[in-house]
């Protein structure tokens, strides 16, 4: 398992986003659940904690992120090369691989695994691009990273796709 076998998206450039699917994109490290190992997106087995194993459920497949909060990207990265966890670090799930259907449906039918480290992504259906700049605000006044936009009707696909967006601000101001 590795990135080749994850799904990507791509930087939003005009595309009409309207009744799209937000989540909030998070700065950590990508991860992905096969129902019995995490593995990184370069290749490696996470090394993870009793309290992880515990709650990630075997045969089903997850695609997400290590996070650690606003600035916490090296702590996650040093949780996956080295096995170190901090109490903080949440498993941020925004993918069930293993549940046919769309989008919606991958992540409702997961909704009830949510405990402890796992965190499944909260979504918005965006009405247009207006209130995606808005969603984009609060969360960039909160530290977020952005959002990530997606087809209604994705399916999981491995690879980069045109019906992913990484809907971001840019370092002098919004590019939208």
């Amino acid at each position: 398992m590795n990135e080749k076998d994850m799904q990507h998206g791509i930087d939003y450039d005009g595309q009409d986003i309207s009744g799209w699917i937000a989540t909030q994109k998070y700065d950590g490290c990508r991860a992905y659940w096969d129902g019995e190992n995490l593995w990184s997106r370069g290749g490696l087995t996470i090394n993870i904690p009793d309290e992880w194993r515990k709650v990630l459920p075997q045969g089903v497949h997850l695609d997400g992120e290590i996070y650690d909060g606003p600035g916490g990207v090296y702590r996650c990265g040093v949780a996956i090369r080295y096995g170190r966890f901090t109490p903080t670090m949440r498993f941020m799930v925004f993918d069930c691989p293993s549940v046919p259907g769309d989008y919606l449906t991958r992540l409702e039918s997961i909704a009830l695994l949510e405990g402890g480290p796992l965190h499944i992504v909260s979504h918005k259906i965006i009405s247009d691009l207006c209130m995606a700049k808005d969603l984009l605000a609060k969360i960039i006044k909160l530290d977020g990273e952005g959002l990530m936009l997606r087809k209604p009707d994705l399916k999981y696909t491995p690879g980069r796709t045109r019906e992913i967006l990484k809907f971001k601000e840019i370092k002098l101001g919004s590019r939208y």
